[in-house]
């Protein structure tokens, strides 16, 4: 079953709008105790990569032993949910910032701390998903 570009645009749009709710819920409640560095980015940024992982794995699972058609949830929760959340293009800005403030470890510690958690979460919700689930 294919769905319309419709209700493609649909499931983003409405994923997309609620992981940006999470996102700025998430970034000004962390943001406000961690002055000196961007942790509620960090945050998004860690928790939507482990999210990335456990949904894909728990899809492509889903998908192996059930058949279920994984597109319209794909789409609603990574497309969507998970753009909405996490938050690079913010990243980069911030460590930009960091940057031109003549912030340099910190920078380096915040563009190190998001790519190395990221990828490791990431793996770690893929591995968790494949590994419990079977």
């Amino acid at each position: 079953m294919q769905l319309s570009n419709f209700a493609n645009f649909t499931l983003v749009f409405a994923g997309g709008g609620l992981g940006a709710v999470c996102r700025y819920s998430i970034t000004t409640y962390v943001g406000a105790r961690f002055v000196a560095f961007p942790m509620g980015t960090l945050a998004v940024n860690a928790a939507g990569s482990f999210l990335m992982g456990l949904i894909m794995g728990l899809l492509l699972l889903a998908t192996e032993r059930y058949g279920l058609i994984a597109e319209p949830y794909r789409l609603l929760l990574t497309v969507g949910f998970l753009g909405g959340l996490t938050t690079f293009s913010s990243f980069s800005f911030e460590t930009l910032l960091l940057l031109k403030g003549g912030s340099y470890f910190p920078a380096l510690f915040s563009v190190t701390a998001n790519v190395v958690l990221g990828l490791l979460l990431a793996g770690g919700g893929f591995l968790l998903t494949r590994g419990l689930l079977r």
